[in-house]
């Protein structure tokens, strides 16, 4: 990047982050530790500080200034410590890790939308299926594992949702369950021919099942 100071400019300054975090000369991230910049450029800038072409405050001002212009693209975010990241993101409403994520988390309430009105009609949809086999939707276990109420979160409740999740679910996993939560519904309500062709993919080529049915209401499918 260029530094551009009242007296001209030092052009192309490389700079680097991730590769040294000198124990001696801790800080935060956000205050340059971890951040390298090359020993070309910082001799250039002591000759001009030297030669009075440049105000000391001014040189250090700039190179601060830095950190906050590549922090989000070198995502030095991810060197942050986990919990403490976390809890600045609650107190400011929002961070990097939260940006980048949403767009995935809105996907994940989409889904809990679908699968909560399904739940609600269990004349159309009358099996429901979830990480630990097939019910029937009016099945005493998918009633005591999904909300009683369930709303999407907004406001204040969803900034808390989408901190939690995004702080706490790695989304390249198969893990979404809302950092352990039941204010979530989880089970799949479907027709009798979705569930059909859901027993179909889980049944092996010798007929052996890849799946479970619920011993108490044992759908009959």
């Amino acid at each position: 990047m260029d530094i551009n100071f009242a007296t001209g400019t030092l052009p192309a300054v490389r700079l680097g982050f991730g590769e040294l975090f000198a124990q001696e000369r801790r800080r935060a991230i956000r205050e340059g530790w971890g951040f390298t910049v090359e020993l070309p450029a910082v001799l250039e800038l002591l000759e001009q500080i030297d030669e009075g072409r440049v105000n000391a405050l001014d040189a250090r001002n700039y190179l601060a200034q830095s950190v906050d212009l590549l922090y989000d693209a070198f995502r030095c975010f991810e060197a942050e410590d986990p919990d403490e990241l976390r809890a600045t993101c609650r107190e400011a409403g929002r961070c990097p890790l939260c940006d980048e994520r949403r767009p995935w988390f809105e996907g994940l309430l989409d889904g809990s939308d679908a699968r909560w009105q399904r739940l609600q009609q269990p004349e159309e949809y009358p099996f429901a299926a979830g990480q630990h086999g097939l019910h029937e939707t009016t099945c005493s276990v998918v009633r005591r594992e999904t909300p009683s109420n369930y709303a999407r979160p907004i406001g204040d409740a969803y900034v808390a949702a989408l901190n939690a999740f995004c702080h706490t679910v790695d989304p390249h996993s198969s893990r979404e369950d809302f950092e352990g939560s039941r204010d979530y519904p989880r089970f799949q309500a479907m027709t009798a021919q979705e569930a059909r062709q859901w027993v179909t993919e889980r049944t092996g080529p010798k007929g052996g099942r890849n799946y479970k049915r619920c011993q108490r209401c044992a759908p009959p499918l």
